[in-house]
């Protein structure tokens, strides 16, 4: 095997061929670079160093799908956009962005210029988001530039048939507006599954009539799918779908050691916290005489529950840097008692979470048949 030698790059290397770029993406685009890992021959691996002079900022606002990236703060200060939240990072910071990525951008409003060592891996292709301008790009290298072709609107041609029924024989949630039936609708919309919602008030008696027939509990959500068969439990439509169309993300893969984690926690969810809401909502159901005590305690059990969860809670989504439905429960159920503002206040890595899933535009339909 003839071994290839090591490159050495020296300081006035770097600085001479250090160069301005601009990305036409972001019109307040203004840095320059040294293409670190290209000079010295790299050709799997991506390393650069990046200047951002005072008022400028480096790539629009993006996140790639398949490749990892990272940045290390040599010198100055920079301002970093990441996933919608903004912070400061200073000499000596290092951030990850594991793949699939959250988006993320670096400026710096500062009077000196921000100094940085960036990288990642060099595959062949990738496929990149922008989603200020909401357009998703192809990329493709080539030996010298990188080739940007333009992705149009997700088409799901694929599937199971249970998955994709034709048009005459969709699911049917019946649900009511400010349930949990609100989770197993946006289940549907992230795993691409069409579907039609039907309101029914459970508490009413025509609605009870509406839903015994399928649901012995006369609760929602109750889902009818093409073939005639029915589900329940949130738990269970989540496991089923994901069966279903695990390119979705509702849980880590099988495999996956967080999968574990995430199939605890949603268990926790429904076997915990939810039983609160079951026997605290209707007090006069389940006891005769204390029904307000009972709201009480059911009340101050969920509350420490969820200081349980906030502790848990990885950040920036439950499970840390992937989404999963364990997400959309807490959105969900955080518009339920104590309500969103005792959140801020005392739980903030859940209602960063729930905010997060509120402005998803993938959910805005459920959201704004919903609440």
């Amino acid at each position: 095997m003839t071994h290839r030698k090591a490159v050495i790059l020296r300081a006035d290397d770097m600085a001479r061929h250090e160069l301005p770029w601009r990305q036409r993406l972001n019109p307040r685009c203004r840095f320059s670079g040294t293409p670190l890992g290209r000079l010295a021959g790299l050709e799997r691996v991506g390393v650069s160093r990046g200047r951002i002079p005072p008022g400028g900022e480096a790539f629009a606002y993006h996140a790639h799908l398949r490749e990892e990236e990272w940045v290390y703060i040599v010198e100055g200060r920079a301002r970093a956009r990441i996933d919608g939240s903004e912070l400061e990072l200073a000499a000596g910071d290092f951030v990850a962005f594991p793949a699939p990525q959250v988006p993320h951008l670096l400026a710096n409003p500062y009077g000196e210029d921000c100094i940085y060592l960036m990288g990642g891996e060099r595959t062949p292709c990738d496929v990149t988001a922008y989603p200020d301008l909401d357009k998703r790009y192809v990329l493709v290298r080539e030996p010298t530039r990188t080739a940007f072709h333009e992705l149009g609107p997700a088409e799901y041609p694929f599937g199971r048939a249970d998955a994709m029924p034709d048009p005459s024989a969709r699911w049917r949630v019946l649900g009511c507006k400010g349930c949990g039936s609100a989770i197993a609708e946006a289940v549907l919309a992230l795993a691409g599954i069409a579907y039609e919602r039907e309101e029914v008030d459970y508490t009413s008696p025509a609605g009870r009539d509406r839903l015994l027939p399928y649901n012995p509990l006369a609760q929602v959500p109750t889902v009818l799918l093409p073939d005639g068969s029915v589900l329940t439990e949130t738990a269970a439509i989540v496991l089923h779908v994901d069966e279903l169309a695990p390119g979705a993300g509702l849980l880590p893969a099988a495999g996956d050691p967080l999968r574990r984690e995430a199939l605890r926690q949603l268990a926790f969810l429904i076997a915990a916290v939810y039983p609160t809401f079951t026997y605290g909502d209707d007090g006069a159901k389940w006891t005769a005489a204390g029904k307000d005590e009972l709201r009480r305690t059911t009340d101050d059990h969920r509350a420490n529950l969820w200081r349980h969860l906030e502790r848990t809670a990885r950040g920036p989504w439950f499970l840390g840097p992937r989404f999963s439905v364990l997400d959309v429960y807490v959105c969900v159920m955080t518009q339920w008692r104590p309500g969103r503002a005792w959140f801020a206040e005392t739980c903030p890595k859940l209602s960063a979470i729930a905010t997060a899933v509120d402005r998803d535009p993938a959910l805005a339909a459920v959201w704004a048949a919903n609440f």
